[in-house]
């Protein structure tokens, strides 16, 4: 046995030791299948394509999308699941004979077989992370207009951690796993995928995604939970304790793939629940449904956004609810000051293929309450766009009474997330100029631009369409005589700047917030 043998059979026994306390798809049981939420199709499928060859089973896992992706990632944690490496042969020594090396040079040149796509945070990594924040606005106290954060901490084995300055003050957050059981404490980390839950109110992180180390950062909360088969599906439920939500303890619970979630605190009669789910209807369309509210005996707030496509996407329906209070969860917009008057906003926009249709929209905050309506209708219509004529109906009454008509031309081109929209809209005392462009660079790379500037004495705010994404509200009225907005976002990088001017006020208010994340591998 020549050295190249002995390295290959040591080789084999190495990497058989790494995998050997970890399952390989074949070995899962359809009652794991099923408790994970496997369907009884998904459970054939799986049955069919661990029998097939490697290459073949992983490019079945990499087409998952939605369900069926989010079930499969999740049997792979629960289940410890691995693919040990296929051995490599060993190239032929000097003594083999030519036709051999030639038959090597030609399976060197056949295409290689891509690798499963991996997702970084769930690789055992340690992490910085770095966040800045500025609110240039007049008279307002130091303390309040900058922030500043840094963060260390890191991933091994399903175990999370990380230790944070924000400010002044020292925090920390862990999560950690025991077979089904888990403890999460501190700063940073929850089981429950609700973004406003005893949220920071100085602090948000644009890096929240799924096994982000950086998700919304909290104030100090406290669960400990476990992840059993309820139904037939496999449900983290638990017990939670978070003062900056209530002061009681109480419970939470949360679906396979975190779409559902909710809790409840029986002592202060509190709960909040958070929806993120996708609905196939068949004849009655698609459904991409968002939405988070906070609900005690006094009030309730929160937000829902829902997009709607039916026949064959040709009818769209984009429908906006929310109420924003302070007195539950603190501002929710950085950078926007908001009166300590409870927000009530409603809005929806019908179109066919984005070129004719409507909106409406009903606002009330104290004793002011506004609504409105418009109509578009297309004047040009080409795959490089359209230009739209749009009639809006601006109302408001309480303190004042007002009423406006907008007459306005816009140049469009609307497909999914991406949007290119440009137009002026002329009212009886002034006009305005508006303008919003969402682009999707890539994969996990968005780069947003919201602005808006208003001449003239106009009497009725106007409706801003800020952000695509809903906890963003992309919906809301503005009286500032000039507003700009920009918004880059990808993985590990975001920046966020908001520019703008009120009439009333010489000092325009600026909000800069810039967050950072390197992964280093362990």
């Amino acid at each position: 046995m020549d050295w190249q043998k002995i390295a290959l059979f040591l080789s084999f026994i190495f990497v058989q030791s790494l995998f050997a306390g970890e399952k390989s798809p074949k070995e899962v049981s359809v009652a794991s299948l099923l408790r994970v939420g496997f369907s009884p199709k998904l459970v054939a499928i799986w049955q069919q394509k661990v029998k097939a060859p490697r290459a073949e089973f992983f490019a079945w896992k990499r087409s998952l999308k939605d369900k069926e992706a989010a079930l499969v990632s999740k049997l792979w944690k629960v289940e410890n699941l691995s693919y040990p490496p296929p051995t490599r042969e060993t190239k032929p020594n000097v003594h083999q004979s030519q036709n051999n090396r030639g038959n090597d040079v030609l399976n060197e040149n056949k295409p290689k077989t891509e690798s499963p796509a991996k997702d970084p945070f769930l690789e055992d990594h340690l992490f910085l992370g770095l966040g800045y924040q500025n609110l240039d606005v007049q008279y307002l106290p130091r303390e309040e207009k900058n922030h500043s954060s840094f963060a260390f901490g890191g991933f091994q084995k399903g175990q999370r951690f990380s230790f944070e300055k924000r400010d002044e003050n020292f925090l920390y957050g862990i999560h950690f796993k025991y077979n089904s059981f888990h403890i999460t404490s501190g700063n940073r980390y929850k089981p429950i995928p609700h973004f406003y839950f005893a949220k920071d109110p100085e602090f948000y992180s644009q890096m929240d995604r799924p096994n982000s180390p950086l998700p919304q950062p909290i104030q100090s909360s406290h669960f400990f939970g476990t992840q059993n088969s309820i139904f037939g599906k496999l449900t983290d439920y638990g017990i939670y304790y978070a003062p900056g939500f209530s002061s009681y303890p109480g419970i939470y619970v949360s679906s396979p793939n975190k779409s559902y979630s909710g809790v409840w605190s029986p002592g202060e009669n509190k709960s909040s629940f958070f929806i993120n789910d996708t609905l196939q209807l068949q004849q009655f369309g698609k459904h991409r449904i968002q939405s988070e509210s906070i609900l005690n005996h006094k009030e309730s707030v929160g937000f829902y956004y829902s997009k709607s496509e039916f026949v064959d996407s040709n009818f769209l329906v984009d429908v906006t609810f929310y109420r924003d209070s302070p007195l539950l969860y603190g501002n929710v917009s950085s950078g926007d000051f908001r009166p300590e008057i409870p927000q009530t906003l409603g809005y929806m926009r019908g179109s066919y293929r984005n070129i004719l249709g409507g909106e409406v929209l009903s606002s009330q905050e104290g004793h002011r309450y506004e609504s409105g309506g418009s109509g578009f209708l297309p004047i040009i219509v080409s795959q490089y766009g359209n230009v739209l004529c749009r009639y809006r109906q601006y109302n408001e009454v309480g303190n004042y009474q007002y009423q406006e008509t907008g007459r306005a031309i816009f140049y469009e081109w609307r497909k999914d997330r991406t949007v290119f929209s440009i137009g002026w809209e002329r009212r009886e005392l002034g006009s305005q100029w508006e303008g919003k462009i969402a682009i999707p660079i890539q994969t996990g790379h968005l780069l947003e631009l919201s602005a808006i500037f208003r001449e003239g004495n106009l009497k009725t705010r106007s409706w801003f369409e800020n952000w695509t994404y809903a906890s963003d509200f992309n919906i809301n009225l503005t009286d500032r005589e000039e507003i700009i907005k920009i918004k880059y976002i990808n993985q590990f990088l975001s920046l966020n700047v908001s520019y703008s001017e009120k009439k009333t006020s010489p000092a325009p208010i600026l909000f800069i917030n810039f967050q950072f994340l390197h992964l280093i591998d362990l």
